[in-house]
This record gives C-alpha cells, structure tokens and sequence, in this order.
C-alpha cells in the first residue's frame, strides 16, 4: 500500500512513462507539489511503500503533455525488480499497463 509523503529522503531516476496526467494518474491519493531541480520545473506526488521503498510520479515542464514519469529509489538496478515495482505501482493507482508508453525494460542502459 503506498502512502503519500512530503518530501524524498532517497535519490530517484526515471523507471516508467505513463500516458495519463499526473492528476488522472494519482487520483486522490496525494497533493501535487510544485518543484524545480536541476533539469526543469516540475509537478509531483512522493509516496512510500509499507517495505519504505520510495518513489515520486512527475511531469516535467518540457516533457510531452499528458503524460507523467515514475521515478523509483535509484538503489534498485535490478531489471526484473524494476519491472515489479513498476507494475506494483500501477495496481496501487488502478492504471492498466497499457496505459505505458515507456519503462526501464525497453531500455535497459538509457
């Protein structure tokens, strides 16, 4: 079960692109922040994992409308768990895998 927190306290990279609007992808889960970081200004939700994994659901200002990205705790390399954990996340918000446009898996060394 994932639950909404306010802030990350691990580093995060890009798992999975989703062809929803971080609104329509989250629901009512969580408040969506504004930020900004190193590449650009961004909306976001964070969220943690009963296990205390971390992950954030963004959409970046120049990145394609209608779409949000889900970053995972940058420890996680492992393919097959990336793919589980991206899976996991979709269940929590009800979104078909169909509704991917992109994950790790597809691209291993991007």
């Amino acid at each position: 079960m994932l639950q909404p927190i306010s802030e990350l306290s691990v580093d995060v990279s890009p798992q999975a692109v989703v062809n929803m609007p971080l609104k329509s992808l989250i629901g009512s889960k969580s408040d969506i922040i504004e930020g900004r970081d190193d590449l650009d200004d961004f909306e976001s939700a964070s969220f943690k994992f009963a296990s205390g994994l971390q992950i954030s659901v963004r959409h970046y200002r120049g990145h394609p409308k209608n779409t949000s990205t889900i970053y995972i705790d940058r420890k996680i390399k492992d393919l097959e768990e990336i793919t589980r954990v991206v899976r996991e996340i979709l269940a929590e918000f009800h979104v078909p895998v169909s509704s991917l446009n992109w994950e790790r898996r597809q691209n291993p060394d991007l």
